[in-house]
């Protein structure tokens, strides 16, 4: 004999609907919040960096604390040069920080109009052949090559950066462009006779910019990981000015001797800045999916 379950009342289809929307607010709440931990990171860091003060000169070498590990004076202890490995852990993050933002923008700026416009005819495949030839090429080769071409310094790094970061928003934005030019919204616009510029912008671009605002922010992570990477070769912004790449770079060698500290607090701080840009973004995303469901 089968016993058959009774049918579901309306209470307990109410219930079910409470439940989900529950959880969805929940979850909103908890991105929301982790989001706004995640800007304080990012925008905190910099700005702690320009107010100071220091307790100690980030750029004043102690002879007599050469390799000190952390503590109530040196709190992320010195380096093997002597110097304060907390104050040169903030001061670096008012350049890696900004740079990283900087060139993600540059991209961004000069990467979205060609993908809007390279979407048919000859110079559009064009334009696809070379950002296909770059996305080849390893990252980190690009920006060394751009750099040993332009040279060193801030400004140099983040052109060389936002050379790299630039396709990737070619290619979004170009498939957003080809995804949409054949709705009916966009059709309308074509018909009535608005100009190609304000169909890509006011049209198009309007209903692609949270996926743009998602990679920009995964830009920022790569683009500060690039960064690191550059400076602990040797290649990026010149010293004595203080970044985390180069910080790894002379801590590294403070590891064989048990002198973690020099090294492990600056991976630290990026690794932190990487994971916050990498909140925001999932942030962003599920911001769209909410937008895209209520619809």
């Amino acid at each position: 004999m089968s016993v058959q379950s009774a049918p579901p009342t309306s209470a307990s289809i109410r219930a079910v609907r409470w439940s989900r929307r529950g959880r969805l607010r929940l979850g909103a709440r908890w991105n929301g919040i982790a989001a706004t931990i995640a800007v304080i990171v990012i925008i905190g860091l910099p700005v702690f960096a320009l107010i100071g003060p220091y307790p100690i000169d980030p750029f004043r070498p102690d002879p007599n604390a050469i390799g000190i590990a952390p503590n109530g004076v040196h709190w992320f202890g010195t380096d093997g040069n002597g110097m304060d490995v907390f104050a040169r852990t903030i001061e670096a993050a008012k350049l890696d920080v900004p740079i990283s933002v900087a060139a993600t923008l540059l991209a961004l700026v000069v990467g979205v109009p060609i993908g809007l416009f390279a979407t048919t005819g000859r110079v559009g495949d064009a334009v696809m052949r070379v950002v296909d030839a770059f996305a080849a090429l390893p990252i980190i080769v690009i920006a060394i090559v751009a750099i040993q071409l332009m040279g060193g310094g801030a400004w140099n790094v983040i052109l060389a950066i936002a050379i790299v970061g630039a396709p990737r928003f070619v290619r979004l934005s170009r498939a957003s462009a080809i995804a949409l030019r054949s709705s009916r919204y966009v059709e309308a616009a074509v018909a009535i006779g608005c100009s190609p510029m304000r169909v890509a912008f006011n049209h198009v671009f309007r209903n692609a910019y949270g996926v743009v605002l998602v990679q920009a922010t995964l830009t920022a992570a790569n683009a500060l990981g690039t960064i690191a990477a550059l400076n602990f070769l040797g290649v990026g912004v010149n010293p004595p000015v203080p970044t985390w790449g180069a910080m790894i770079s002379d801590g590294a060698s403070m590891l064989i001797r048990g002198e973690w500290w020099a090294a492990a607090f600056p991976t630290l701080a990026m690794l932190l800045v990487i994971a916050s840009f990498n909140v925001i973004a999932g942030a962003i995303e599920n911001r769209i999916e909410r937008v895209e469901r209520a619809r």
